[in-house]
C-alpha cells in the first residue's frame, strides 16, 4: 500500500515539475536574453527558490543552478539586493556594483524591456507550440455531420435529420462545421440551399437562415493538419481568443458572475499535469501552451512583486520624472506579497477542499 502510494505520487509530481520546469525556464531566460541584450550582468540564474541542489558558472559569471524548492524561479541581476530585482544594493554598497553592469542604473525602457521579456517569452513560446500542434498533430475541427437538431428551428422545419453529413450550403463546399457557420452567419432571413448525403443518397433542401442560425450542432471531430502559413493564422487566432478568454473568466470570478471554486493551486496544477501526460504527447503540449499563456499573462498584471508590478512602477518614473519613493516601494510590496500569498493559500485550499 505504502510502495502504491509513492509511486502514485511520483506519477503526479513528476510531470508537474517536468512542465513547470521548461516553462519557468522560459519565462526566465525571456528576462536573461534581454539583459544581456541591454548589458546587464546576470548573477544568477535558478531554477526554483532556496538552497541550491547543483549548478555551474558561465564564462560570463552567471550561475546556472536548481534550487531546492521548485515553485517557480528567477535570475538575480547586477545591483538587486534580492531575487525579485525589486531593490538596489544599499548606499554602503555602491562600491561593489559597477554601474555599466547594474540593471538598477538603465534607462526606464532598457529595464521595462528586461521585464516584459519573461511575458513575452511565455506567450512566444505558447505560439511557437501551437504551430507546431496544428502543423503537426493538425487542428481539431468538427465533422459536418448533424449530431444535434434544436427543436422548432429552420433545419429541423425543412427535414434535415441527425446523422446528415452536410456537402454544400449555398453552393459553397463544405468540409467542416467551421464552414457552415461561416457562411451564414451574416445571413438573416434569406432560403439558402443544403445538399446532405443520407443513407448514400444526396439530398436537397431549402433552409431558412434565422440571425446566421439555422438550428443544427455537430460534436464528431476530427484533426486537419494545417500548412505552415495557416498553422501561424490560427496560432495567433488561438493566441488571442484564450488571452480573452481569460482575462474574461478572471474579472467575472471577481464580479462574482462565476465560482472562486474554479482557482487552482500547485496542487490541482499537478493533477492536470499527470493527466495530460498520461493522455500523451499532443494532450501535453496542448496543456503546455495554456499553462505557459497564463503564466505570461498574470506576471502582467500590476501587482507588485510580479513583473507587472515593476512594469507599474516604471510607468510612473516616466509620468513623474523620478524613480517611485523607497518607502513606498517597500510598502507596496509588501503588500503585493501578502496579496500573492492570499491568492496563493486560496487556490490551496480549494485544491485540497475538494479532497475533503
Amino acid at each position: 500500500m505504502i510502495i502504491e502510494t509513492f509511486f502514485s505520487f511520483l506519477n503526479t509530481i513528476f510531470p508537474f515539475l517536468v512542465i513547470l520546469t521548461i516553462l519557468v525556464f522560459v519565462h526566465e531566460l525571456g528576462h536573461y536574453l534581454l539583459a544581456i541584450y541591454n548589458g546587464v550582468k546576470v548573477e544568477v540564474f535558478s531554477i526554483g527558490f532556496g538552497k541550491e541542489l547543483f549548478g555551474f558558472d558561465d564564462r560570463k559569471g552567471t550561475r546556472w543552478k536548481f534550487s531546492l524548492i521548485p515553485l517557480g524561479g528567477y535570475v538575480k541581476m547586477h545591483g538587486d539586493a534580492d531575487e525579485a530585482s525589486s531593490q538596489q544594493v544599499e548606499a554602503n554598497e555602491k562600491q561593489k556594483i559597477d554601474e555599466n553592469l547594474s540593471f538598477h542604473t538603465k534607462s526606464v525602457g532598457a529595464r521595462s524591456a528586461i521585464l516584459f521579456a519573461g511575458p513575452l517569452a511565455n506567450f512566444l513560446f505558447s505560439f511557437i507550440l501551437l504551430v507546431f500542434i496544428n502543423s503537426w498533430f493538425g487542428y481539431s475541427v468538427n465533422k459536418p455531420i448533424i449530431s444535434e437538431l434544436i427543436p422548432n428551428k429552420p433545419a429541423e422545419i425543412s427535414g434535415l435529420a441527425v446523422g446528415d453529413t452536410i456537402l454544400m450550403v449555398d453552393n459553397s463546399e463544405i468540409e467542416t462545421f467551421e464552414d457552415i457557420k461561416e457562411n451564414i452567419k451574416d445571413l438573416n432571413g434569406e432560403i439558402i440551399d443544403f445538399v446532405v448525403e443520407r443513407n448514400d443518397k444526396q439530398l436537397n433542401f431549402k433552409v431558412k437562415v434565422e440571425n446566421g442560425l439555422v438550428g443544427i450542432r455537430g460534436s464528431e471531430s476530427f484533426k486537419k493538419k494545417l500548412s505552415f502559413t495557416q498553422s501561424l493564422i490560427k496560432s495567433y487566432e488561438q493566441i488571442f481568443y484564450f488571452t480573452k478568454a481569460t482575462l474574461v473568466g478572471i474579472y467575472e470570478i471577481f464580479k462574482g458572475d462565476r465560482s472562486s471554486e474554479e482557482l487552482g493551486g500547485p496542487i490541482r496544477i499537478a493533477e492536470l499535469s499527470s493527466d495530460f501526460w498520461e493522455k500523451g504527447v499532443y494532450s501535453t503540449l496542448w496543456f503546455m501552451v495554456l499553462i505557459s499563456l497564463n503564466l505570461g499573462l498574470i506576471n502582467l498584471f500590476p501587482i507588485p512583486l510580479l513583473d507587472g508590478g515593476h512594469l507599474l512602477f516604471n510607468a510612473v518614473e516616466v509620468i513623474k520624472g523620478s524613480p517611485v519613493d523607497k518607502k513606498f516601494m517597500h510598502m507596496f510590496n509588501s503588500i503585493g506579497f501578502f496579496i500573492l500569498i492570499s491568492l496563493m493559500l486560496f487556490a490551496t485550499y480549494n485544491d485540497v477542499s475538494r479532497f475533503l
